[in-house]
């Protein structure tokens, strides 16, 4: 048997349990560390050369008898970054076996502090026992056992386990705080990659609240914990995570539900990764007592109003390729309303898609083939689905890619980019008076190079002049019958783009502060037509204001573009303040100077109207953000110069201080004729956070229409926070105080966070439909 130098026993033998803790809580360590060791505790502690062992102690005996080596008093070792101390070693030469006694306390390089009362160690350092452990972790967590025995690389188990997030869980006034767990017995097993716990329990604020015979988790996995929800339609639920096996290099995991107002539902997870490959597939669905519960307000069943529900949804990604991913996901169900009804699903849409994507240092590219599937609890009939997903769009491919060529001799850089996208629609999908899609095939390809560098000119004026050239080829089958629909049609044009960016930024030094004003001032010119695509499948969106302001082109897709000769002129101010404050403006306004205007040619879509874009000045857009401390706030508004009137303006600020908080929001918004809507809006609200007590909060707010003169929402709550444990109890009441009566709803919140603040487990307020 070869035997390690004496104090590189130690050292490395005393952290096994420490390591198994961490497999164990899966944590990741950070900063401020609460320490169990004081510091300078190790200062006498001589240091060694790299690579050697030094050693401390006030004896050092050699025993020929029993062939020991003994150390006492004061014991130290320091080794590669680790040190440790104890009252008195034992080193048993014949048999290799190593004794820890008395106050062993340890550090690693990590910073992750371990105390025990006795270590021992043997069998070549691969089995050992330690005695009343403790762990403190650098994010201050702090793991706990009365013993523990290990075989290096196979098992180890751990006796009155216990892992707390807040360290001691005792502030600074002596309060109980926060959550931990508790095991009678946990057990690691490294070769099935699996942890057991026997009699788990979670205790919060010190008190047991939840208990368990058995729990089994994976160690790929991390801790789980109990997902607590509440909905008007299911009720109270509570999923269980508890049922992890390892199958065949893979894991599959069983989630029990139980739903207080519909009764038991059960999940099914599968994730396996073979090689480069990793892939899962989940199955979910629930017994529903009172599907009745999932009857629209007039009394007529959803498709939800059904006894079994549930759902089937897959995925994974290959990355065997060096810069190549490809993957999947797939979902399939028995209902449209049941991923959104239980809280699966949040989006309005799940997306079936099978996809390749590329990155490199300088080249990125992504390839799709996609279904997107409507998901809402609204629907009554297949027929109405059915209708719905008709309007949906499936793309065949939904292709993109961009490179970056930076040339030497600071000559800039060129760039290309390109797009393809292939579409198919069964039905138009128009609403509100606008068209979102038309019926049809369609494809669409563009491509675009461009080369751009900048230059600093005498005067200090910073000059960025920008050459592209654009080629697009379409083409539309004309299967569209809604009134103005373009006929059938290829479609092949250029586009020549070439844009002057002209900055001359100044700085200025004043007492206790640092400001930088830039005057901007643009000219864009882009010619070709105004759509490019012929119909308007991804250029739905456009907005002006300061973020968007000297964008080239700020219609989101390829299939429109901005055209003609424009002029975008402003300054952006940004301010830091010595004592560590910030303010940052912006003020601007496009002005369309010749040539077509590609905004103001009208597709059937909400692309750009009431953006002011249309016009040959564009309104005034200004924006200001501020911080300082606990202050902040900002604005965003649009000035129309012809009118003198203000479209929008919205502002916000909060502050907060010794636990006080209050916030306030402004919203105006003025009529959009071209949007259909005649009439403004104007809304002010308010929330306030007053301390009562350690930890407690009582919160209020309110929503105010001003131009109808009434309350919109009134919400208070109770809350307790900790910042490890959070759980508070809230009422709704929407419109007046008349109305409180019969539109009022109470909600509670719970949550459980690490030290880092990620959040493990809960659920926040669910007031339902306001």
């Amino acid at each position: 048997m070869t035997k390690p130098p004496f104090g590189k026993t130690v050292v490395r033998q005393t952290l096994l349990g420490g390591v198994a803790t961490a497999i164990l809580l899966a944590l990741s360590p950070s900063a401020a560390a609460q320490q169990i060791i004081p510091a300078n505790f190790f200062s006498q502690i001589p240091s060694g050369a790299a690579g050697q062992m030094a050693v401390a102690a006030d004896t050092l005996v050699f025993n020929e008898t029993n062939d020991t080596v003994v150390a006492n008093g004061n014991v130290g070792i320091s080794f590669e970054g680790f040190r440790a101390t104890a009252d008195r070693a034992v080193y048993h030469q014949s048999s290799g076996r190593v004794e820890l006694i008395g106050n062993v306390a340890v550090v690693d390089p990590d910073g992750i502090e371990y105390v025990a009362d006795r270590v021992e160690l043997e069998d070549g350092f691969r089995e050992g026992f330690i005695q009343s452990l403790t762990a403190a972790f650098p994010d201050g967590s702090h793991f706990s056992a009365a013993s523990t025995r290990f075989r290096e690389g196979v098992q180890r188990v751990f006796d009155d386990g216990t892992y707390a997030p807040c360290g001691t869980c005792i502030d600074a006034n002596g309060n109980r705080i926060g959550w931990s767990i508790k095991a009678a017995r946990i057990i690691t097993d490294e070769a099935e990659r699996v942890i057991y716990f026997e009699q788990p329990s979670l205790q919060l604020l010190g008190h047991t609240v939840v208990s368990l015979s058995h729990l089994t988790l994976s160690t790929d996995e991390g801790l789980d914990l109990p997902i607590l929800s509440y909905d008007r339609k299911y009720g109270v639920g509570i999923s269980l995570p508890f049922f992890t096996y390892p199958v065949a290099d893979g894991r599959l995991a069983l989630t029990p539900s139980i739903y207080t107002n519909q009764g038991v539902g059960l999940s099914v997870d599968w994730q396996q990764e073979i090689g480069a490959l990793r892939y899962g597939v989940a199955t979910s669905g629930v017994y529903q007592l009172n599907p009745d519960a999932y009857r629209t307000d007039a009394g007529v069943d959803t498709l939800g109003a059904r006894k079994v529900r549930g759902a089937l949804q897959t995925s994974g990604a290959f990355t065997g390729l060096e810069t190549w991913t490809l993957g999947w996901s797939y979902t399939a169900f028995t209902d449209p309303g049941y991923l959104v009804d239980y809280r699966i699903a949040s989006d309005d849409f799940q997306t079936n898609e099978i996809y390749a994507r590329h990155l490199d240092g300088d080249t990125y590219a992504d390839i799709r083939i996609e279904q997107f599937v409507p998901v809402d609890d609204d629907y009554t009939s297949w027929a109405q689905y059915d209708a719905d997903s008709d309007r949906q769009a499936l793309t065949h491919p939904n292709a993109e890619f961009d490179r970056v060529i930076e040339l030497g001799d600071d000559a800039g850089r060129i760039e290309l980019a390109g797009r393809l996208l292939g579409l198919s629609r069964a039905a138009d999908h128009t609403g509100s008076g606008y068209v979102f899609g038309h019926e049809g095939q369609s494809v669409h390809a563009m491509m675009q190079a461009s080369w751009t560098n900048q230059y600093i000119v005498p005067g200090g004026f910073a000059v960025t002049p920008y050459l592209g050239l654009r080629g697009d080829g379409a083409s539309y089958d004309g299967a569209s019958t809604h009134p103005g629909a373009p006929a059938a049609q290829t479609l092949f044009s250029a586009t020549p783009i070439a844009a002057l960016d002209v900055r001359y930024p100044l700085m200025a030094r004043t007492s206790g502060a640092t400001t930088v004003i830039e005057p901007i001032a643009q000219l864009v010119y882009r010619g070709g037509p105004t759509d490019p695509g012929i119909i308007n499948n991804d250029s739905q969106s456009l907005v002006l204001d300061t973020a968007s302001l000297f964008d080239y082109d700020r219609f989101g897709g390829s299939d429109r573009q901005e055209t003609g000769l424009k002029s975008n002129v402003g300054a952006m101010l940004t301010t830091s303040f010595d004592a560590g404050g910030w303010l940052t403006a912006a003020l601007g306004q496009s002005y369309h100077l010749a040539g077509p205007n590609g905004v103001a040619s009208g597709d059937g879509s909400p692309a750009g109207l009431g953006s002011s874009l249309d016009r040959p000045a564009s309104f005034v857009v200004g924006s200001l953000e501020a911080g300082y401390g606990g202050l902040s706030g900002g604005a965003r508004v649009q000035f129309d110069p012809e009118t003198g009137a203000f479209p929008a303006v919205n502002g916000r600020l909060s502050a907060s201080v010794d636990g006080y908080s209050l916030s306030g929001t402004y919203a105006w918004a003025g009529p959009v004729p071209a949007l259909g809507v005649t009439e403004s809006r104007q809304d002010i609200g308010v929330e306030l956070g007053i301390p009562v007590a350690d930890y407690w909060t009582v919160r209020t707010g309110v929503s105010y229409d001003l131009i109808g003169d009434e309350l919109i929402k009134t919400t208070a709550s109770v809350e307790y926070d900790d910042r490890f444990l959070a759980y508070g109890i809230g009422a709704r009441f929407n419109g007046p105080v008349g109305n409180w009566a019969d539109d009022f709803a109470v909600a509670v919140q719970f949550r459980l966070s690490t030290a880092g603040t990620r959040n493990v487990a809960g659920f926040d307020y669910d007031f339902g439909e306001d």
